[in-house]
């Protein structure tokens, strides 16, 4: 049918943006993509002709699915446009090999040694970036010779809870980046949160915890990305019913949980037959994007008028939605939940000092969750520390994820994420701060500025804190 043609889904993304424009300006610095679109549209109106099919196919590769757009429906179609373009033409091989992130780290963590020794070796590393198509200047990220999952198996530290407070408990999901190449940032949120009264069970226990889904949802792969999902969503909906929150201390999976996969699940009938929803009303929470009459806590629309358009056609309409809501009810970024703690009186003081100058950058897929910066708040109580925060909403550091390893996407990555790199050198810090890992290693690669996440500095505040 012509509507999974992605030629066809693309062109209908650069018509919709061309015809509204309100992002022509205010959003070029920070992405790839609506530039291209709008110099693809303005050569089709001023010169007439078509857009070719491997201009559609380059400019759909630009989306890195940051959010910063304001318009969900165009970042569907981009989406929709990229899935369609993995089910005719398949992947490359490097691309399958790379949006594997859990698969790739599994086999480093299994043999760490070699690993090491094969990103190390110039010979080595020039090979298997030929082989996977990465960019030759793209350095490979260094193992660590025990992983989070190895930390997790060998260490046994019985529950503390807050006299005085109930018991909290969590199902920590750390993220592939965290779990595979940075685990000290995995075992500092474990420390913390333990630090905090909450009971922690890491999602390495659980035989089904895989990887968010996030990369190949980004390169097409909508089946990986659709049988990732569906395993984790079985465990954590029963964790959930068990009592248990869900926290991210990576802010991608905190998004694509919150945001990604719950969109559409409330306009479900099973959710609708739960709230009240019949033949004539759609019942809607609240703060899910959509605006009309209110009802208490629910936005109520007329069916007759709405009901064709708020329907769960989203990527994961086929998972069930009250659990794809349970889990995204549920799920909440490191920083706001260590936020949340600290507001119940449950945070131990920071007593250690920092004494260094530091920026702090919100990452993209943070700011998206529209939750504030609740790390930026908690830092400001660790003695000594000076932090500038960078948290204009358009900054990116142009990695996205896999994408900057990919050749192809390389320069412009580094192109995309210069602004940013310029404003953070302008206030000299002794070190970087931000949650997410990929602009960690964008950072690592552009300049030589030490880079931790927030919750490092913040369990090294802590007075019985171990950083070993």
């Amino acid at each position: 049918m012509s509507r999974d043609v992605p030629e066809k889904l693309i062109q209908n993304v650069i018509t919709a943006c061309g015809s509204c424009e309100d992002c022509r300006h205010f959003i070029e610095d920070a992405c790839l993509f609506l530039p291209e679109l709008f110099r693809l549209h303005d050569r089709k109106r001023e010169q007439g002709g078509g857009i070719t099919a491997a201009e559609a196919r380059r400019l759909a590769d630009l989306c890195n699915l940051c959010g910063l757009c304001p318009c969900v429906d165009i970042r569907r179609g981009i989406m929709a446009g990229k899935a369609a373009y993995g089910r005719r033409d398949g992947l490359p091989f490097g691309t399958r090999m790379l949006q594997d992130v859990g698969r790739i780290g599994k086999l480093c963590g299994a043999f760490p040694r070699l690993s090491g020794l094969a990103t190390s070796l110039p010979a080595t590393s020039a090979l298997i970036k030929r082989v996977l198509d990465i960019h030759p200047d793209r350095p490979l990220p260094a193992v660590p010779r025990e992983n989070f999952d190895g930390w997790v198996r060998r260490r046994q530290v019985p529950p503390k809870h807050k006299p005085g407070h109930a018991v909290r408990k969590a199902v920590y999901f750390p993220g592939c980046t965290a779990r595979y190449l940075f685990p000290e940032v995995a075992r500092a949120a474990v420390e913390v949160l333990e630090a905090c009264g909450v009971e922690v069970l890491s999602a390495v226990n659980d035989p089904d915890g895989a990887c968010c889904g996030m990369p190949p949802l980004l390169e097409g792969d909508r089946d990986m990305a659709l049988g990732l999902v569906s395993r984790n969503l079985r465990w954590m909906a029963e964790h959930v019913a068990a009592g248990f929150d869900l926290v991210c201390s990576c802010p991608t999976c905190g998004y694509f949980f919150k945001q990604l996969l719950r969109e559409g699940a409330y306009y479900s009938d099973a959710y609708q037959d739960q709230t009240g929803g019949d033949g004539q009303a759609l019942r809607i929470p609240v703060g899910m994007g959509v605006s009309g009459p209110r009802e208490g806590n629910m936005v109520v629309l007329r069916r007759a008028t709405y009901g064709s358009i708020l329907q769960d056609k989203g990527q994961f309409s086929s998972l069930d939605p009250l659990q794809r809501i349970a889990v995204g009810e549920h799920a909440f970024d490191l920083g706001e939940y260590l936020a949340s703690l600290s507001g119940e009186g449950r945070f131990p003081p920071m007593t250690r000092a920092a004494s260094r100058r530091v920026v702090y950058y919100p990452p993209c897929h943070l700011r998206e969750q529209k939750i504030g910066y609740p790390f930026l708040e908690l830092l400001r109580n660790v003695p000594g520390l000076d932090v500038a925060p960078l948290t204009g909403t358009l900054n990116c550091c142009g990695m996205a994820g896999i994408m900057g390893y990919k050749k192809p996407f390389h320069q412009p990555s580094l192109q995309l994420g210069a602004p940013l790199m310029d404003k953070i050198r302008a206030h000299r810090p002794e070190a970087i701060l931000t949650e997410c890992l990929s602009c960690r290693l964008q950072f690592q690669h552009m300049d030589d500025i030490p880079v931790s996440h927030p919750v490092e500095v913040l369990r090294d505040s802590l007075p019985d804190a171990d950083p070993g």
